[in-house]
């Protein structure tokens, strides 16, 4: 008896802990198919596609590491893109801004609680360890119900360190949740006499225990350096870095060193009382080339209250330079009307670029003493591409420049 308690002590410490990458990429274990490449595969896009640090990622405020930076710099000016104005010598500006990233989502078109709703049977091959009555293999009618939640908050120090160059950290905080419902059912087998025979099976599969987790995401440290530009134009250059901090199996981070120059541009217009600002970077992934992007957007704000409140309007798009996924990484094979072959597992084809556009409103209201209050919200252009929220994504933050 002493043995055995000793025997699952060990075993409970040695046990790996539960990711929400891992228990995604092993769901095909709730009804029974052999683990194979394409469910992990598909696992790691997933991942890959929320945790991508763009301005239009699921959390941008801190996944992007740039969204909370300058929000409270001045009245006027974007609150997801640089402002192109630098603070000034001895001047430091604080930030602290939260963002519910999902409530919902699709998954190129399709909700993350219909995956698979309209996809060919997987077929499944009998095992030598199987039951050798069964048939030699059998399809199955797969189908994911996925709710993810992610929520971030991110914490931002910038510094002038003289008129023209300021430096700046972003520390961000993310906390996600996975609860998943797997379920197959049976639909044809094989003959003995090596045809398909439709039948109505039984039902396989049920709800994974949930999975989540907090933790520090991708530090990220910014240079930006004021550039002279002819009245009233302001320019600026900014260059990024992000380090892999943040846990990428739990949706913490990217798991990879990025480095992104950029360049900002804003121009006030009708006696100061508004301003136009234009951004665009490129994000090479230092780690895995083949992931880098272009950030691009755009940005007006006006003042709506003199002195008290203002009211931004951006547009944020993000495109990939290349096809960062490997074709047919996921295919597995199907039961077609015209017989077995290849396709995407539960029909999702991770191919081609992918360029998502997103439109954020918001305000920002003047407190006094250098506070400011800001509020956006953020809602997909194209909501087909890639893993994309559903509805309006809310973010508030608060910041200060003393």
């Amino acid at each position: 008896m002493v043995r055995l308690v000793v025997a699952m002590l060990l075993a409970a410490t040695s046990a790996e802990p539960r990711t929400l990458q891992g228990v995604l990429g092993d769901a095909q274990e709730r009804v029974n198919l052999r683990p194979a490449a394409a469910f992990t595969n598909f696992a790691r896009h997933v991942t890959e596609l929320v945790t991508a640090p763009s301005l239009t990622s699921a959390a941008s405020a801190a996944l992007a590491g740039t969204a909370p930076i300058d929000s409270s710099m001045s009245g006027l000016g974007p609150i997801f893109l640089d402002h192109a104005a630098t603070l000034g010598a001895g001047v430091t500006n604080a930030n602290v801004i939260a963002q519910r990233g999902f409530a919902a989502a699709n998954l190129f078109s399709q909700p993350f609680n219909e995956l698979g709703l309209d996809s060919f049977p997987v077929i499944a091959r009998r095992t030598r360890t199987g039951d050798p009555t069964a048939p030699a293999l059998r399809a199955l009618r797969l189908r994911y119900a996925l709710d993810l939640h992610v929520w971030a908050m991110a914490f931002a120090v910038s510094h002038g360190v003289t008129d023209h160059l300021d430096l700046s950290l972003v520390l961000p905080i993310l906390s996600t949740r996975l609860d998943a419902n797997v379920r197959a059912k049976i639909v044809a087998v094989s003959t003995p006499a090596g045809g398909i025979a439709r039948v109505d099976g039984p039902s396989l599969g049920g709800d994974i225990p949930t999975v989540e987790s907090t933790g520090v995401g991708d530090l990220t440290i910014r240079a930006k350096y004021g550039l002279p530009a002819p009245k009233p134009w302001k320019a600026a250059l900014t260059l990024e870095m992000q380090f892999p901090t943040g846990d990428p199996l739990e949706l913490h981070g990217t798991g990879a060193y990025w480095i992104t120059p950029g360049v900002d541009l804003a121009l006030p217009v009708w006696g100061q009382r508004a301003e136009l600002d234009l951004h665009a970077a490129l994000n090479f992934n230092i780690t895995h080339s083949i992931q880098s992007q272009a950030l691009y957007g755009v940005s007006g704000s006006v003042i709506l209250w003199p002195k008290r409140l203002a009211g931004i309007v951006e547009f944020l798009g993000t495109s990939q330079l290349d096809n960062a996924f490997a074709p047919h990484s996921t295919d597995v094979l199907v039961l077609t009307p015209t017989g077995i072959g290849p396709d995407p597992l539960l029909g999702v084809g991770f191919q081609g670029r992918i360029d998502q556009f997103n439109l954020s409103f918001g305000l920002r209201a003047i407190l006094g003493h250098g506070v400011m209050l800001f509020a956006s919200g953020v809602y997909a252009l194209n909501p087909d591409e890639g893993v994309r929220p559903v509805g309006v994504i809310p973010t508030v933050g608060l910041g200060a420049s003393f």
